[in-house]
């Protein structure tokens, strides 16, 4: 495994401001929030952040959970003004702040640069190249020998093993994938 003793692992979106005192309602990107709640610091990337220089970090000075979110409260992040303009921003926390992964579990960052293999018969399908979030599940991006990209969903029809020791994810994806031997 890479080391990432320093690194930063997406873990949330900004989803809106929380009450009036330029607090940030954060949805956790593994449906829990409870791991984001010890973070010290946090760094927010992409869009929303207006005025905000990209990745830029941020004291936690609070964290709570409120519902199915994290709420927190940030130094520099003062108005509910501020706060609204961070919405859609996503969130990073350093990767010693969060819980190690359980048995089968695993950040997905961790799973960029795994190879990707069939469980047919073992052949290179290609590397996963990121991990997109959508609504209803999420996405392998992986990059085939061609260097061409093609979108797997990340469910267990076709996520057969992720063997984070070796880097390697089996699969059997559907009839008619691009990248599906």
């Amino acid at each position: 495994m890479r080391d990432s003793t320093d690194a930063y692992i997406e873990a949330g979106q900004v989803i809106a401001a929380h009450g009036v005192a330029g607090m940030l309602k954060v949805k956790a990107l593994s449906g829990d929030p409870s791991g984001l709640l010890s973070a010290r610091v946090v760094r927010l990337s992409g869009k929303g952040g207006k005025g905000i220089p990209e990745g830029r970090e941020f004291e936690v000075r609070a964290a709570q959970r409120s519902g199915g979110c994290a709420v927190f409260a940030l130094s520099g992040v003062e108005t509910v003004e501020a706060a609204r303009d961070l919405a859609g921003a996503r969130v990073f926390v350093p990767r010693k702040d969060l819980p190690p992964p359980g048995e089968d579990e695993y950040y997905f960052a961790d799973l960029v640069g795994c190879s990707v293999v069939a469980a047919a018969d073992g052949g290179p399908v290609g590397e996963v190249s990121s991990v997109v979030h959508g609504p209803a599940h999420d996405w392998l991006e992986i990059r085939g020998a061609a260097k061409e990209e093609a979108l797997l969903p990340f469910v267990s029809e076709f996520i057969r093993e992720v063997d984070m020791a070796g880097r390697r994810i089996v699969v059997t994806p559907p009839e008619g994938w691009p990248h599906a031997g």
